[in-house]
């Protein structure tokens, strides 16, 4: 029957896809472009989930260490925050795992391998503290006696068992962690920690992104409590790699405390492709050599990065451009981000406020991994202009996505019952179905009622999603229908 209609590509409901590129892989070092393939072949994914992931995950190896000049008085962290958002069926979780097992296993390895000397100075500090709120309650006690063991107490740094991952965790909980870790990772494959800042736990409380702010730049943040004893994080980095479902980023970007404090214009944001349909199962798995100098390769940074913590080496080294570099990204500035901000990312000039300092991050991470994979240090060499139009071309991928992101945030709520009647015809492979019927398949507190739907069926209708028909009485019942035919295009997208 398809045959009889001319279909043609339907009108996106929101957002335009159409000017999105591929993730530039190929802009990645070595390693990391390797294992972006490797992870997309075996789980039959869009490259630009794992690329993506990779990226952000690395950044925490290099947060508190250093930082890249783009001029005297401008540099960034090398910390990079992202958001894959993608449906429940798009192997989010696949991903991220293959991706972070050689963190989740550093750092068990590292907390057994230390466990005695963790055990024994977490005895000192508490014998420590134990003597001196003793003398505290005391009223003739010894001020420099207080103040030595006060000193001796401060200079106990490896005492408590390591984190670099956090998932589900409490500002305050963050607060605690940053203070034993110096830095950490938030990494979940559902982005339901966002909701602890945001008061899911407090009714009426205000949202509490303050420290996710600050810990995007390592800016001084200060836990005031009248119960305990104040926190002075002096740079507190949180690198966040996050994936989502579409209905979570549509909460967020509609959020205001999330707009307005400027945190969604500090992530980065992947919309993957949808393979579902295409995809295998028997694909090739990641290769052993591959994985191990994967592995390798973050066991290395990751050595570093906790050894300079334990002899409490906080300074961040700079790294600098080169002066090709250094003009290609004046250029990139100048001539491009300025005339950007007055046309394509108008409607994200919050985000785009921001992307010539993504950009020098990027080069920054890339330029460091380059060092390590030569043996250098990365900042006893200078940036190469190779470096920096590969942090550009990646950069433009995020540019693009960024702009379909908030794109999407001007939807209104018909615009996300067709998406949702989308999603279901997807995921059930629906190609022609009597609409009494896809509307008892979707059926949900979207849709008020019968009429509701039908008007929604009428816009797909017109964004070309599909062609209605009456139909005749089946079963023996009296009543005619309405047939909906779906635009096989509806897969291609």
């Amino acid at each position: 029957m398809d045959n009889e209609i001319q279909w043609v590509k339907p009108t996106p409901l929101k957002g335009n896809r159409a000017n999105m590129i591929e993730f530039p892989v190929t802009a990645l070092p070595p390693v990391l472009r390797d294992m972006a393939c490797a992870v997309a072949e075996t789980t039959s994914t869009d490259v630009s989930m794992a690329a993506t992931a990779i990226l952000s995950m690395i950044s925490y190896c290099f947060s508190g260490q250093y930082r890249i000049s783009g001029k005297k008085d401008h540099n960034e962290p090398l910390v990079i925050d992202s958001l894959i958002v993608a449906e429940a069926s798009f192997k989010k979780s696949p991903v991220m795992k293959l991706i972070s097992q050689p963190y989740q296993e550093f750092v068990k390895e590292y907390n057994e391998k230390n466990k005695e000397i963790i055990l024994e100075n977490k005895a000192k500090k508490k014998v420590l503290a134990n003597k001196l709120s003793a003398l505290e309650k005391n009223p003739d006690a010894d001020t420099k006696e207080m103040s030595r063991l006060s000193m001796e107490l401060s200079n106990i740094t490896n005492a408590d068992f390591r984190r670099i991952i956090v998932d589900d965790i409490t500002p305050e909980s963050l607060v605690r962690q940053l203070s034993v870790n110096g830095t950490l990772m938030m990494m979940s494959d559902e982005a339901g920690s966002l909701g602890n800042f945001n008061g899911r736990y407090n009714t009426g409380s205000a949202p509490n992104l303050d420290l996710l702010l600050k810990s995007w730049n390592g800016e001084t943040f200060i836990s005031d409590r009248i119960t305990r004893e104040s926190i002075i994080l002096y740079k507190p980095y949180v690198s966040i790699c996050l994936a989502c479902q579409p209905y979570v980023w549509d909460n967020m970007i509609g959020n205001m405390a999330f707009r307005g404090s400027g945190f969604l214009a500090r992530l980065v944001y992947c919309f993957p492709k949808d393979l579902r349909g295409m995809r295998k199962y028997d694909t090739e798995p990641i290769p052993d050599e591959l994985a191990d100098k994967y592995k390798r390769l973050i066991y290395a940074l990751l050595s570093y990065k906790f050894r300079r913590f334990e002899l409490g080496q906080t300074d961040e080294s700079f790294i600098f451009l080169d002066d090709k570099a250094k003009e290609e990204y004046v250029f990139l500035h100048d001539k491009f981000v300025e005339q950007q901000l007055l046309t394509d990312m108008v409607f994200c000039a919050d985000w785009g406020g921001k992307f010539h300092g993504l950009v020098l991050r990027i080069c920054g991470i890339l330029h460091c991994i380059k060092a390590v994979l030569n043996g250098e240090k990365p900042d006893e060499v200078m940036v190469s202009h190779d470096t920096m139009c590969n942090a550009i071309e990646i950069g433009h991928y995020f540019r693009l996505q960024a702009i379909y992101a908030y794109g999407l945030g001007d939807a209104d709520n018909q615009t996300i019952q067709a998406e949702r009647i989308l999603a279901k015809v997807r995921s059930k492979n629906i190609s022609e179905i009597r609409q009494n019927d896809l509307y008892r398949i979707c059926r949900c507190r979207l849709f008020k009622n019968a009429q509701e739907f039908s008007e929604v069926i009428a816009v797909l209708e017109e964004y070309g999603y599909l062609k209605s028909e009456i139909a005749p009485a089946q079963n023996g019942c009296n009543r005619s229908g309405i047939t909906l035919r779906f635009n096989p295009n509806l897969y291609a997208q």
